[in-house]
């Protein structure tokens, strides 16, 4: 990646978390996608994942969407974290039973390194989310929305590919992307899309062709 577009990708996400007053920056890696994502926001690592395609001058004004979009996700985790400290009274006990939350969801996380420093910072500095906090039934929300969110990892193609089919593969891409779209974490995403930061306004037909994650 160069430089200079290396340093606009970082600005943008500086300018992102300074809107949103997300307590901890994440970090965001450029890194190769096997399918057609264009980012991912992973609540394991805490960090942002940019398909390295759209990391090229031309992709600008995508990659503003497409970073205000993953940012929303990381502000969504955290809040999460936040909220599994508060419900354990102790917040090493709850960031463990937030991350076997996500290893549930997610088992291939395991080989990865659980952030627990990230979340640790962001509680530190926002502190947890009890009953009667502004953000508690959110927080439930978020909860709720990622429990019952789809597994669109190509792993997960091609495993109903191996034990069923062709057809039940296709099938099954179409019911993902479906709840996928419908997801709460999704649609708050999408919204975040819209947001203008320092008077930056965007869109490209280019985003319908790609998927943040």
């Amino acid at each position: 990646m160069q430089i200079k577009q290396c340093r606009f990708i970082l600005n943008t996400l500086n300018r992102v978390a300074e809107k949103n007053k997300l307590p901890v920056k994440p970090r965001i890696h450029s890194r190769i996608f096997l399918d057609n994502t264009a980012a991912s926001a992973n609540p394991y690592t805490a960090e942002i994942n940019l398909n390295k395609i759209f990391s090229l001058y031309i992709f600008r004004p995508l990659i503003k969407r497409i970073i205000k979009h993953e940012s929303k996700h990381i502000e969504q985790y955290q809040i999460m974290a936040r909220y599994f400290a508060g419900l354990s009274k102790n917040i090493d006990k709850g960031l463990n039973n937030f991350k076997g939350f996500i290893l549930q969801k997610f088992p291939y996380y395991n080989w990865l390194e659980f952030n627990e420093r990230f979340y640790k910072q962001t509680i530190a500095k926002d502190g947890v989310i009890k009953k009667g906090h502004p953000l508690f039934k959110k927080a439930k929300e978020y909860v709720k929305a990622l429990r019952q969110y789809p597994d669109m990892s190509p792993f997960n193609d091609l495993e109903v590919l191996s034990e069923k089919g062709v057809k039940e593969m296709f099938k099954n891409k179409w019911h993902k992307k479906k709840l996928y779209k419908s997801n709460f974490l999704e649609k708050e995403a999408r919204m975040a899309e819209k947001q203008k930061i320092n008077n930056i306004t965007m869109g490209s037909p280019l985003l319908s062709a790609i998927r943040p994650s």
